[in-house]
């Protein structure tokens, strides 16, 4: 069973920002599926590194598309993309130090991006394409 999939109630209608939501996808569950098979802490760790990496590039490109389009609530999401990286680096660095990726930090990741995807990224996505956020 997969653990996170990609659904049309994701779609943006922006490719780009679609394509990067998929590599993150991507990336939870190659790390699910690696803890789950009992990975070695190197591989988790490597995982882990690139989620995280892949999630700063995200927010970046992300808040350069906003710019863009000039969408007014930019300085809210960046706040919020903050608070996210802060979160999900906090666990890393738990996990860095001898820490267990636990059931709550992966029910974290899906409820973030799920969240997020459905809620301010969908704002966003209706600013592009014309319709009153």
């Amino acid at each position: 069973m997969t653990y996170f999939e990609w659904s049309d109630k994701y779609d943006l209608h922006v490719d780009s920002m679609n394509n990067e939501h998929k590599i993150l996808i991507s990336l939870m569950n190659r790390l699910h599926r690696q803890n789950g098979e009992g990975a070695s802490r190197a591989e988790l760790a490597s995982t882990l590194d690139e989620l995280a990496d892949f999630t700063v590039k995200h927010f970046s490109d992300e808040e350069r598309y906003m710019e863009s389009i000039e969408y007014p609530g930019l300085h809210t999401h960046k706040i919020i993309h903050k608070d996210l990286v802060s979160t999900l680096l906090d666990h890393k660095a738990a996990f860095d130090s001898g820490g267990e990726l636990t059931d709550e930090f992966f029910q974290f990741l899906k409820l973030w991006l799920s969240a997020h995807i459905r809620g301010i990224d969908m704002k966003y996505a209706r600013h592009a394409n014309g319709v009153s956020a």
